[in-house]
């Protein structure tokens, strides 16, 4: 049995790379498939357009960008795992996050989730919009915090 289906969580920002590189070391090591989820963050576009940062025709200029930056960052993310032995695929999706995220773990099955490293909590009320942590506790499947950068560095460059 044991764990054939690994989802990662990535967000397109630069250290979301370490959170990829550890999913790709826990993929190869257990002979998993990776699956990257990127989420256009469409509650975030609305609420800008509620506050009249946006108008509607840049709201949508502004999520057709994230999309094209989401692609490319996936296909960094394929071509990653590709040069280290790992089958992977790539989703591009669009919604609230942590809703998009949980939704996949539990439609493809996921045995595992990986997530990047938890936001420091400052407030309890800042948990409650903390995309991280509702993915944390919302997911259908045990979850990875990928933390330590450098140790996780050191295990991507070993294989």
């Amino acid at each position: 049995m044991g764990i054939k289906n690994i989802l990662v969580s990535v967000a397109g920002a630069q250290n979301s790379l370490i959170t990829v590189k550890y999913a790709i070391y826990l993929s190869k090591l257990l002979g998993a498939t990776l699956t990257a989820v990127y989420v256009v963050d469409q509650k975030v576009i609305s609420d800008l357009i509620k506050r009249k940062v946006f108008v509607e025709a840049e709201a949508r200029e502004y999520e057709k960008d994230l999309e094209e930056q989401g692609m490319r960052f996936l296909e960094r993310i394929a071509k990653m795992a590709q040069s280290k032995g790992v089958r992977s695929e790539v989703l591009l999706l669009k919604g609230i996050v942590n809703e998009r995220i949980t939704d996949a773990a539990a439609d493809l099955d996921a045995d595992l989730l990986i997530i990047g490293e938890l936001k420091e909590r400052v407030s309890t009320r800042r948990v409650f919009y903390d995309e991280g942590e509702r993915i944390f506790w919302g997911a259908p499947c045990p979850v990875v915090v990928a933390k330590n950068p450098g140790k996780i560095e050191r295990l991507y460059q070993e294989l």
